[in-house]
């Protein structure tokens, strides 16, 4: 440690400190333009100079070093005349024109003209005219304004490594420029935005807004993914004007954000948000008025259960809404209607990776923090595309792998971002992920490279999955993953013997192939290898929905009653009754597809959707379709007037996350506060508030008055929730289990001990997949890129601008053999399905696939694929064709009424032109 005195202030920092840093521990105000809390230094504006006792020169403090005894100066009149003088050269080129700059009220360099009292001073203003380029849709320069500090092409570079800015010319005609002065072609991730110290940078969504000392900042969550950066929602009157990423100690994304995080809002503002409530009439949705709503849902559902009993009614609930959301819907289900027909989209990936967990841990839910990334020395990404499913997360991880101190191993079968930084990238065919992990475990268990001691202290069942592994030895997993057998054994050579792995895999729908199984061989290699309950170390799964977790945690399971408690446990039961003042159901539920299978089969007369679209959704769009035209009765709570509200008897308009206050639980047990930054539009009301008021109008009430109040239930009911309290909240996030209001929350799991005593290994048997057959040759890949489900980011006039259609991805090779180039329009076929789509040929995806993102509503994806394929993690293999571009377009301006009903012929006449094909097309396919 050195002692270091700055204006007569003493500290002691560790070697290597800058000058700068020291100041900040101390208080000590020291103003810079290019300095960046996570950049490397740069020394480029030297408005941070200070005086050094015993030399006779000023020194930029955020390059210099501290050494032992050193005497600084921040604020000597020398010190104060240089930095004017940088000013002055600063305004030379600067335009004063504040009143109308997007940064007016929040740009440093107005903030220090105002502070030294300096205008153009003894150099005047020089006319430079340069461009104002419309570098995308979201981000816009204004070179006139820039100066030149570096920060937008480092954060770029150092942050995002994507590079996209540079310096361009010299003098004074230099520039920041994307390369060769191009449009941008990044992430628009927006870092370099809010990185800029200046208007030079700004969002072109956010440009005509007011000034920032009359908008109101409210902290709270983001509603997209499962990372749940903080951000400040800047508001003015009822509207979001701005959106900037928070860093402090109680955020989690270090103030970066994602393209959807910085310009998705403008969903919220959109003018086809339903406003009022409607019921259908003579075939028509007409609006009515809350109470006319609940009258007819509450006859509806007691006409139901007259005559058919509860278990005709089922309830969908949402990934996307809080946790107080989900809590009373799942209550209203089982206390009000009276069954456990409630589940959630998590039934389709996530839960089945939390299940393999308990099964291995104990526990449903990952076993570290995203922000314990930074202490992996090792980091396996599965099937997972992190730095665009979760981009902030992917950022963890770059930072960590390019700093030199993790190694990243990539198992993708796509060329994806993390692919190009990955020391071994395992480009495995789709659907062998279990193969491949198996077969690194054979590795490690026959050259003895297993953990020993953790295997012998904390871990069962490892006989058996040695047994079970022979057969598995890379040499014979070669032809089946497609990596060769020395790649299998260098990437388990290196888990073994790395100490602290992390094991990132992407479920749901932005990785619809990886299920239980590929996260059970997952655990059990961490197990076997002694990464799991230490820092550094575990697994954690991915989900894009932002409250994924939070939903399941919630009880919005067929079997499970909030907290994961089994709805068959008696005493459980009894305890949840006594609390709630009802009798309870006591076997489990139908899961989502049991719901549709019961309503498209006659059996479920009535369903009740919350924040879900499962015509988009889910998977077998066809069989949804025909479950939705079945029911007797079809409520839908959402946003906005989706797919699946098109087919409801009532639909109810619900408030979006800027409108509300709640929780969420972000991917890895994090529970923060959402924060009501604007009112709903209309007579839109809150889910909880609407959940509450139809419960009363079903002759049960709640005593809620909040949902402040929702989470106090919560507390009592969840005992790994006992200890979050909103006060808690306030200041920042807590990770689940916290017991106690007085403990701090777990951020790492099963330290000591799991919950049963011992891990458990068990076998994980890889089940070869179908292969192709003549008629449906290319195996197709699912994803995301820019959105996820698309029920909002598709309202975002911003990001349509960015990925304005759905493209799917084909092989060079492939695109050939069918005559395709660019941009044309082919027909995807499947034994379940039609959708039309552009082509792009990249080589980002392998010979023999096809890689479709999935949420694009005009592309519907889920018609391809058979719900049996997805419970059973199988592949679906389609036909392509090419169509003409005129027909193609003609479809994609058609009604989504129009486009379903046409939808449902095609399929009807595909599958009687298909009664001759010798092999379903669809593994597990009807």
């Amino acid at each position: 440690m050195f002692t270091i005195t700055i204006d007569g202030k003493k500290i002691q920092v560790p070697r290597g400190t800058t000058i700068l840093n020291a100041a900040r521990e101390l208080d000590i105000d020291i103003p810079t333009f290019c300095d960046h809390k996570y950049l490397l230094p740069f020394g480029s504006c030297r408005m941070c100079v200070v005086e050094v006792e015993g030399t006779d020169r000023l020194f930029a403090s955020c390059v210099v070093p501290v050494t032992d005894g050193m005497e600084v100066h921040s604020n000597t009149a020398r010190v104060k005349r240089a930095r004017e003088a940088v000013l002055e050269l600063l305004l030379t080129y600067h335009p004063l024109e504040c009143p109308v700059c997007p940064q007016s009220g929040r740009c440093l360099l107005q903030d220090l003209v105002f502070e030294h009292g300096r205008d153009y001073g003894r150099f005047g203003h020089i006319e430079v005219e340069k461009r104002i380029d419309h570098l995308s849709p979201l981000i816009e320069m204004n070179q006139n304004r820039c100066i030149l500090c570096g920060r937008c092409v480092r954060i770029c570079d150092e942050v995002q490594a994507e590079g996209e800015f540079d310096f361009a010319s010299r003098g004074f005609p230099t520039v920041v420029e994307p390369s060769f002065a191009k449009p941008m072609n990044c992430e628009f991730c927006g870092q370099c935005v809010q990185a800029c110290p200046v208007g030079s940078l700004y969002s072109r969504i956010f440009k005509h807004t007011a000034p920032a000392w009359e908008l109101t900042p409210v902290r709270t969550t983001c509603p997209f993914c499962g990372v749940g950066c903080t951000l400040h929602l800047e508001v003015k009157g009822n509207h979001i004007y701005h959106v900037l990423g928070v860093d402090d100690e109680g955020s989690n994304n270090n103030g970066f954000l994602c393209c959807k995080g910085r310009f998705g809002y403008e969903y919220v503002h959109h003018p086809d948000r339903i406003t009022e409530p409607m019921v259908r009439q003579d075939g028509e949705l007409v609006p009515v008025t809350w109470e006319e709503a609940y009258d007819h849902i509450a006859r509806g559902i007691e006409k139901i259960r007259s005559q058919a009993g509860p278990d005709a009614f089922g309830g969908i609930s949402s990934a996307r809404c809080t946790n107080e959301d989900n809590y009373l819907f799942q209550k209203f289900m089982r206390a009000v209607v009276g069954t456990n027909n409630v589940d959630s989209i998590a039934r389709f990936g996530h839960f089945p990776g939390m299940e393999a967990l308990r099964k291995a841990f104990g526990v449903e839910a990952p076993t570290n923090s995203l922000n314990d990334l930074q202490h992996s020395n090792l980091i396996l990404a599965i099937d997972s595309n992190i730095t665009e499913d979760d981009h902030v997360a992917g950022l963890k991880v770059l930072k960590q792998v390019r700093s030199g101190k993790a190694k990243l191993i990539a198992a993708n079968s796509r060329r994806v971002k993390v692919t190009r930084f990955a020391q071994t990238w395992m480009q495995h065919k789709p659907g062998t992920s279990v193969a491949l992990l198996n077969s690194i475990i054979a590795v490690i268990l026959e050259e003895g490279l297993e953990n020993k001691k953790f295997c012998q202290s904390r871990v069962t069942g490892l006989e058996e999955l040695r047994e079970s592994l022979k057969g598995a030895e890379p040499e014979r997993m070669e032809k089946v993953t497609g990596i060769k057998a020395e790649t299998i054994r260098e990437a388990a050579r290196a888990i073994a013997s790395a100490g602290k792995v992390t094991i990132l895999i992407t479920l749901g729908g932005a990785s619809p192939y990886t299920g239980e199984d590929t996260v059970a061989a997952a655990a059990n290699l961490a197990l076997v290898t002694g990464n799991v309950g230490k820092v550094g170390a575990g697994i954690i799964p991915l989900s894009e929905y932002n409250n994924i977790q939070g939903c399941m945690d919630m009880g919005a399971l067929a079997e499970f009653l909030p907290g994961y408690q089994p709805v068959t446990d008696d005493g459980i039961r009894n305890w949840f009754e006594g609390q709630w003042g009802v009798k309870l159901p006591s076997q489990p539920g139908l899961d989502a597809m049991g719901m549709i299978e019961a309503a498209a089969g006659g059996k479920l007369k009535g369903m009740y959707i919350m924040g879900e679209n499962p015509l988009s959704s889910f998977p077998d769009q066809e069989r949804v379709i025909e479950a939705m035209k079945k029911l007797d009765l079809l409520v839908v709570q959402d946003m906005f007037l989706t797919e699946t509200a098109l087919f409801a008897d009532v639909v109810l308009p619900s408030s979006c996350g800027p409108e509300k206050n709640g929780t969420f639980t972000n991917t890895d047990r994090r529970v923060q506060r959402v924060r009501k930054a604007i009112d709903s539009p209309g007579k839109t009301r809150d889910d909880w508030r609407i959940l509450t008021e139809m419960s009363e109008a079903m002759g049960y009430s709640n005593g809620i008055g909040s949902a402040m109040e929702v989470l106090g239930e919560i507390t009592r009911m969840i005992p790994f929730y006992a200890g979050i309290t909103p006060e808690r909240l306030e200041k920042s996030g807590i990770h689940w289990p916290c017991p106690r209001p007085d403990h701090p929350g777990t951020e790492v799991l099963h330290h000591d001990r799991f919950p049963s005593g011992l891990g458990r290994t068990r076998p994980v048997r890889f089940h070869e997949p179908k292969k192709a057959t003549a008629n449906y040759p290319y195996l197709l890949i699912p994803g995301t890129i820019l959105y996820h489900s698309g029920t909002t980011t598709t309202m975002a006039k911003g990001l349509n601008t960015v990925a304005s259609t759905a493209v799917a991805e084909i092989h060079p090779s492939d695109a050939q053999e069918l005559e395709l180039e660019t941009n044309d329009w082919v027909r995807l076929t499947s034994l379940k399905g039609i959708t039309e789509v552009k082509v792009k040929v990249t080589e980002r995806s392998m010979p023999g696939t096809v890689f479709v993102p999935t949420h694009f509503r005009e592309v519907p994806v889920n018609a391809l694929v058979g719900y049996d394929t997805v419970r059973e993690r199988g592949l679906t293999y389609v036909g392509i064709e090419r169509i003409e571009r005129v027909e193609a377009e003609r479809r994609a301006g058609e009604s989504q009424v129009t486009r379903l009903k046409k939808t449902v012929q095609e399929i009807q006449d595909k599958k009687r032109r298909a009664t001759e094909e010798t092999g379903p097309g669809v593994s597990g396919g009807k």
